[in-house]
């Protein structure tokens, strides 16, 4: 089983990062890569409150990503990551796909409203339409 390349969409939440650091172990083993994805909504054109949002959304994302970065970085991984737009289940879908990455390792559950026993949406989706293993860390 190869673990060379992994893909791990991270949302901030603690179950997330749980996750990012499991993705580290597994892929410290093969001396594989991870990368780290956040993916935030496209914002429709608005006025001044709408680019603020935005302006915003980029800012969090940058800061979540960066604390990915230091979190790996005594690992013995290459490592990146990457602030992409759209639907989190989609997006990670296409990434996945596009970047060939040969797994996925992502929380159960993550910032949603889904209880610990259950999973999220965005998990079950992947977990559905992937071509490649994903494994869900609870």
């Amino acid at each position: 089983m190869d673990l060379n390349r992994i893909l791990v969409p991270l949302d901030g939440s603690k179950k997330s990062f749980q996750a990012l650091d499991r993705a580290l172990t597994l892929a410290g083993f093969t001396h594989g890569q991870v990368t780290c994805i956040h993916v935030i909504p496209h914002v429709i054109d608005g006025g001044p409150r709408t680019k603020t949002f935005d302006k915003q959304l980029q800012e969090d994302g940058k800061i979540l990503l960066k604390k990915a970065e230091k979190r790996a970085g005594n690992k013995n991984v290459k490592f990146s990551t990457k602030l992409l737009r759209g639907s989190p289940g989609h997006v990670t879908l296409h990434t996945a796909r596009t970047g060939k990455f040969d797994h996925i390792v992502m929380s159960t559950t993550g910032s949603g409203s889904a209880s610990k026993d259950m999973i999220g949406s965005v998990s079950n989706h992947v977990l559905q339409k992937s071509k490649i293993p994903v494994y869900l860390i609870k």
